[in-house]
């Protein structure tokens, strides 16, 4: 009998075993399969505005970025605005006009976009982010006064540059705390990207958070957990706004912004 039991003890291991292996050749698979498909349904590519405006090329890692640089010579301020992921600087043209109504506007446009060269990527993504920083610094903007923002995609941008470099402040509308975590399968795979939750501890200037109350792509809750992640935030509620009408408040929520970092 006792032997009976060590076969059937012996048993049940090699068979959990097994399973194990099985599990974790599979969370393998998945993990080297996840980058291409996140790149598919990360950046999806945008339809090419008709109106162009006229750009600056920014050189990246095998690829052209564009700047849309709209001054304003009023105001002593720079923002350097980073778009969601269906659309161009075309697209956006109205925006910039608006955001220009408060600051100098450096409006990126990331690779694969518009009329930017190459194929954007989760690899190149947080890089290029800190080359068009590079780039609007050379073209005049001051540190002390810039303002990094970014909207849904975007954030993660805004929020990498805010981590890396030194910015005036930081302007997150839309956001999530990791790419990974918008569909809710962070915990499935073995890795995750554009951790920003992660990030903004390391963020050394003011933070301002708005997010639409009735957002069902990026839920609500994802805007309270960067809070939490930046205690000295601030984070603004739109009551009712989804994801797309939370987009029409960029240039309000910048102005209350630099209205609060005057002296």
């Amino acid at each position: 009998m006792e032997h009976g039991l060590r076969e059937r003890w012996g048993g049940a291991v090699r068979w959990a075993w097994r399973v194990a292996a099985v599990l974790a050749v599979g969370w393998g698979v998945c993990g080297c399969l996840a980058r291409p498909l996140v790149d598919v349904f990360a950046f999806p590519a945008p339809r090419l505005a008709g109106d162009y405006p006229e750009t600056v090329a920014v050189p990246l890692e095998g690829a052209t970025g564009r700047l849309r640089v709209v001054r304003n010579a009023e105001s002593p301020w720079s923002v350097l605005y980073f778009h969601g992921n269906g659309e161009d600087l075309g697209e956006i043209e109205w925006l910039v006009r608006q955001l220009s109504r408060h600051a100098t506007v450096y409006a990126a446009e990331y690779r694969g976009y518009g009329r930017s060269t190459g194929r954007a990527s989760v690899a190149t993504f947080e890089a290029d982010a800190r080359a068009f920083y590079d780039a609007a610094v050379a073209l005049g903007a001051e540190p002390g006064r810039l303002v990094a923002q970014g909207y849904s995609l975007g954030t993660a941008a805004a929020a990498e540059v805010a981590a890396s470099r030194p910015v005036a402040g930081l302007v997150l509308g839309g956001g999530f705390t990791s790419l990974l975590a918008v569909p809710g399968i962070d915990w499935l795979l073995p890795r995750d990207w554009f951790c920003t939750g992660e990030k903004l501890p390391r963020v050394r200037c003011p933070i301002r958070i708005f997010h639409g109350t009735a957002d069902r792509l990026i839920p609500f809750a994802h805007a309270e957990r960067l809070h939490a992640a930046a205690p000295g935030s601030t984070l603004v509620p739109l009551p009712g706004r989804n994801h797309e009408t939370a987009h029409g408040y960029d240039a309000e929520q910048l102005g209350c912004f630099l209205e609060a970092l005057e002296p």
